[in-house]
């Protein structure tokens, strides 16, 4: 393994970090809500929370893929760079 991909290798860990803790939440919200409605005490209110959060969890998880997929895209772009400038 090439000293660059090494190096990729090992800094791109951090990043499943993120995206895994969105997915995360996201499937906390959806078990809260299934407890929430098995206990028959669903209304407008509960379905308006739920979806809320839903959508907050569904937005931090797009966020982190757009931020793995940047940092991502940089190594790679600067990866190409630098093999280009040894030709």
């Amino acid at each position: 393994m090439s000293e660059v991909n090494r190096a990729g290798a090992s800094q791109g860990a951090g990043n499943t970090d993120i995206v895994d803790g969105a997915i995360e939440n996201a499937e906390n919200a959806a078990d809260e809500y299934r407890k929430i409605s098995e206990d028959g005490e669903q209304s407008g209110s509960t379905d308006m929370a739920y979806y809320l959060k839903l959508q907050k969890a569904m937005m931090q998880e797009q966020q982190a893929y757009t931020a793995v997929s940047t940092i991502m895209k940089a190594r790679s772009d600067a990866s190409l760079t630098a093999i280009r400038n040894f030709k």
